[in-house]
């Protein structure tokens, strides 16, 4: 790990976070252990991600291609992170920080809104697994908060 790396890690657990290897990953919990991201570095970026949903909660249903959809509505509301596929078939959520995000504090209030975005999003999810139906914008805007007065 280099010298950059050990000083972020360092950082992040000053702020209250947990840093732990595991199988070769580093993963960093949130101070309150509501959520653990794998913390990896591609070059200069950094990614931060969690998973979304285990493959036995939606490959087997009917309406997998409905939640894609939706997943791919949200990447469009310019959440900050994105959804993907990793290569064992868990959908996970995350993020890359460029170079100049890559501060302690700003590290963590990505992990933060990442989380929160986790926590809205994941009943809407089990909701289209289980009805085929795609939220309305509007219950996307209430789900996160969105005042109507924004234009």
């Amino acid at each position: 790990m280099s010298e950059k790396n050990d000083n972020l890690l360092e950082g992040l657990i000053s702020l209250g976070c947990r840093v732990e290897g595991v199988d070769g990953t580093t993963l960093v919990s949130l101070p309150d252990d509501s959520a653990s991201f794998v913390f990896e570095r591609l070059g200069g970026w950094l990614y931060l991600g969690t998973t979304f949903m285990a493959p036995e909660e939606f490959t087997d249903f009917e309406y997998v291609s409905t939640l894609d959809h939706f997943l791919l509505e949200l990447h469009h509301r310019n959440l900050g992170c994105r959804f993907s596929y990793a290569d064992v078939g868990f959908l996970s959520i995350g993020a890359e920080l460029y170079p100049n995000q890559q501060k302690p504090d700003d590290v963590l209030q990505i992990m933060e809104q990442i989380s929160f975005i986790f926590e809205v999003c994941r009943p809407m999810c089990e909701q289209i697994i289980e009805t085929g139906q795609i939220p309305s914008g509007d219950e996307i805007d209430d789900a996160f908060g969105v005042c109507d007065n924004l234009h």
